[in-house]
């Protein structure tokens, strides 16, 4: 609870950063309810942790009703200590003046690293990722999909209020964020899963075993159309013993079916999460 307490506690005020020192001082926006809260700063001098209060009421009262609780109250926590964080980090982030398009591209980087961090540790900072759970519930819509619309959505509101230039430079800071996000969910231990079908099976697994030093799964499969009994090689290896694997299959048996799926969040012996 401690560790899951400090993750979410660092993501949030990461994602604070981002907009007091990336965010509002070049006039960016953002997507779902902070994008809306940003609108309300800029509009009618609405504090942004004011407007994400407010807006965030109704969804996590809805969220209660149909999510797990554990996932609303962590995520309660992570709001609130962004709300927090975004007044208490304002006065001490006076950074250089950096050019617009830099200014999009790192506050995507940091604005996606303290999410990433919050949804790491089972977490969200409310908004529409808790609407997006709940319409995955009720209505099987993707969560990926649903956010992409939803931010879509109000991109396209924000043509109306504000410079085009400004809506283009926040969908630049949107994507970024979203692919650092997902590397910081995924994790840094990125490997490849690796399935073999060959005639010469036993003696491909004893090469890995042997001159990878990784272990081997060995399937009982027959094919489809021939009806022949073959053995299916299943293993996982790192992105750097990758090459070293088809060549050691390739020169084995020219003939070998294989693909290769990436995997994340390896664990046992050989590697770690």
């Amino acid at each position: 609870m401690i560790r899951q307490f400090l993750g979410i506690t660092l993501g949030a005020v990461t994602m604070a950063v981002s907009f007091n020192a990336l965010v509002i001082p070049y006039g960016l926006l953002s997507g779902g309810v902070g994008g809306l809260s940003l609108m309300g700063e800029y509009l009618f001098n609405l504090p942004v942790s004011i407007g994400m209060f407010l807006l965030n009421i109704p969804i996590f009262l809805w969220g209660l009703k149909e999510l797990n609780r554990k996932f609303i109250i962590s995520s309660l926590l992570g709001t609130f200590i962004m709300i927090v964080a975004l007044p208490v980090t304002k006065p001490y982030l006076n950074t250089p003046k950096i050019d617009l398009f830099l200014a999009a591209i790192y506050s995507g980087v940091v604005g996606g690293l303290g999410a990433g961090l919050v949804f790491r540790f089972g977490a969200s900072t409310g908004g529409t990722d808790i609407i997006s759970m709940v319409m995955k519930k009720k209505k099987n819509i993707g969560v990926g999909t649903f956010l992409f619309y939803t931010n879509i959505t109000v991109l396209a509101l924000f043509i109306f209020f504000f410079d085009l230039k400004i809506v283009m430079y926040t969908a630049i800071s949107m994507w970024v964020s979203g692919k650092v996000t997902d590397f910081v969910i995924e994790g840094i231990n990125r490997n490849k899963s690796v399935t073999i079908i060959s005639d010469k099976s036993d003696v491909i697994a004893k090469r890995i075993i042997g001159e990878l030093h990784r272990g081997v799964t060995l399937l009982d499969g027959h094919g489809g159309f021939s009806g022949s009994f073959k053995q299916v090689i299943t293993c996982v290896v790192n992105n750097f013993e990758i090459g070293r694997l088809k060549e050691l299959v390739v020169t084995t048996d020219e003939h070998a079916f294989m693909f290769v799926t990436e995997t994340t969040e390896v664990s046992g012996q050989g590697f770690r999460i």
